[in-house]
């Protein structure tokens, strides 16, 4: 259902700190998420340099990782890019991602927004995939992705600094080092710890009772209120009148459990 779902605002890009390229990045993590099955590292935003583009250039891009590392040998959700990007309004949009010539298709993750004074702007808002092992060399080597259009009428590159990815191995390295090991618990206490809470269990179960409709509209809700609840989820729906009961009920960890549930619905 994600996949067609034009609405997050993260959420992921409404950090109180973002980062510039030339920072030491001794303090680059935003915020650990520890659960049964990963670990979650959410670094701070941060604004890439911009190289030579082809037919545009951007007015601003915010990017931030998020690497989740499976614990234990056990599945989990995949790490990614959050991309903020603002450019001068035109006839067409980005929707893909090119990194060491390889195309990733973008998932939207909130509805593309226009503001118009002298001249408008289009905002677009979405993640695309980052395998792990693309981290370790990016810790090596930086990490350049060409975001471009459909036809080819324009592609904006932009680059990351190594720093920014080594900080996240850096923090992998603690955070792992010092997770519990629980390959050798038995099974019974393997299904007790791996229990959700009781927010996120029933915001699981409202989200499966709501329309597609009310699934996209709270989506864009949950993800533009990631941090803390700002805006009030107005709807005369039940369904989605207890998701947003539920969700402003969780805790941070429990939220970003909820969101991480959401991409890979």
């Amino acid at each position: 259902m994600y996949k067609k779902v034009v609405g997050i605002s993260i959420l992921l890009l409404s950090g109180c700190s973002t980062l510039s390229s030339d920072d030491d990045f001794s303090d680059a993590i935003e915020e650990v998420t520890r659960k049964f099955n990963y670990v979650s590292i959410e670094a701070k935003d941060i604004v890439p340099i911009e190289n030579k583009s082809v037919g545009a250039s951007s007015l601003k891009n915010t990017s931030q990782l998020v690497a989740i590392y499976p614990t234990g040998g056990r599945k989990a959700p995949s790490s990614y890019m959050a991309v903020e990007l603002s450019y001068f309004k035109t006839s067409y949009a980005y929707d893909s991602v090119f990194i060491n010539n390889e195309e990733r298709k973008i998932k939207p993750y909130s509805v593309s927004t226009e503001s118009c004074s002298e001249h408008c702007t289009s905002t677009q808002y979405f993640t695309f995939p980052i395998d792990n092992e693309e981290i370790v060399s990016s810790a090596k080597t930086g990490l350049t992705y060409v975001v471009k259009t459909q036809n080819d009428l324009s592609k904006l590159s932009f680059t990351i600094p190594a720093g920014y990815f080594q900080a996240v191995l850096n923090e992998k390295t603690l955070q792992l080092e010092h997770a519990p090991s629980v390959i050798q618990q038995p099974v019974a206490e393997v299904k007790v710890e791996s229990k959700d809470s009781k927010p996120v269990e029933m915001s699981k179960y409202w989200f499966d009772e709501a329309t597609v409709a009310e699934q996209e509209q709270f989506t864009e809700w949950a993800f533009a209120n990631r941090k803390s609840i700002s805006t009030q989820l107005k709807s005369d729906s039940k369904s989605v009148e207890m998701l947003s009961y539920w969700y402003e009920k969780a805790s941070t960890e429990d939220r970003a459990q909820i969101l991480t549930w959401l991409l890979n619905k």
